[in-house]
């Protein structure tokens, strides 16, 4: 007897054998784990300055921008993996702590950007007519603005602060989502199982939520995906500009606005934000690309 099989097993076999969608769920696992234990993996509380603690200070080191200490590779100062930053603070406990922050940031713009821009175009693609030109031309006028500068404009006048930011990037964010869902509609509303719907008398709510939504959530799935990592980048980018999470509290974007004055004479308060930046947006990216070379039936070549 052949084993049984679902949609749902067959996508996840199809991701799993996916390489680039498996590297991300890597990746991706490593930072939702270095979140959830934050406060174990931290060798410092991410706030404390070194200044004032006993055994800290070393002489002939120079305390703010100590460049990383490594027991293992012979340092025989305190340990600090990454170094301490212009105030004395242990980088790697901030970076840990910022994993936090960037992940909320991520899921939160998604979640919102995703449930308000699908109801938009899933509105607009069902009823049509000047219902759709009145929510389009909406997005289209979010779309005539670059998304970073829209941004920065409405944290403006909100006030800077990490919520805000949130608010602004998954408004800026709405238009994606919005206009994905609303072609994926218009081409699912005239599918036979709409049309078999209709004439068996079922209301438009039922034939939105029920009927048509359930088969356009595939691109929205995979640009998701793609979106969490734009959103760390953009709200890294607000941080930078002083207008995102405000300190003391770690950022990475923050972190590295910090530092940007010292590339050179202490370059580990630059490299590691950046490379925690650069991690998690790649992470992200592949497991978008894997999701969508497994979910597209075009890309698997089935016809």
């Amino acid at each position: 007897m052949p084993p049984l099989t679902s949609p749902l097993r067959d996508t996840i076999r199809r991701i799993l054998h996916n390489r680039s969608a498996v590297i991300g769920l890597i990746m991706i696992s490593i930072l939702i784990l270095v979140a959830l234990l934050a406060d174990v993996i931290a060798t410092h509380p991410p706030n404390q300055s070194m200044l004032d603690v006993p055994g800290e200070a070393v002489p002939g080191v120079r305390l703010p921008t100590k460049p990383p200490c490594i027991g293992l590779l012979g340092c025989p100062d305190p340990q600090h993996f990454m170094g301490l930053d212009l105030n004395g603070r242990d980088v790697f406990s901030r970076i840990v702590h910022g994993t936090r922050v960037s992940l909320l940031v991520g899921v939160s713009v998604v979640a919102f950007s995703v449930t308000v821009g699908t109801l938009i175009g899933l509105v607009a693609g069902f009823f049509g007519g000047w219902v759709d030109d009145l929510l389009m031309r909406s997005m289209d006028v979010l779309l005539a603005f670059p998304s970073l500068l829209l941004a920065i404009a409405i944290v403006t006048a909100a006030g800077p602060g990490l919520q805000n930011a949130l608010l602004a990037i998954g408004i800026v964010s709405l238009p994606i989502y919005a206009r994905l869902t609303r072609a994926s509609v218009l081409s699912a509303k005239e599918m036979e199982y709409v049309i078999a719907g209709r004439a068996i008398g079922a209301g438009p709510l039922r034939l939105m939520f029920l009927n048509i939504l359930p088969n356009v959530l595939t691109p929205l799935i995979v640009q998701a995906t793609l979106g969490i990592g734009t959103a760390v980048i953009e709200t890294a980018g607000l941080s930078f500009l002083g207008l995102g999470q405000q300190p003391p509290d770690p950022e990475w974007g923050q972190m590295l606005s910090e530092s940007r004055a010292y590339v050179f004479t202490a370059p580990h308060m630059v490299f590691f934000p950046g490379i925690a930046i650069t991690f998690c947006v790649l992470g992200f990216n592949l497991l978008g690309d894997g999701l969508r070379d497994a979910l597209d039936p075009r890309l698997r070549g089935v016809t």
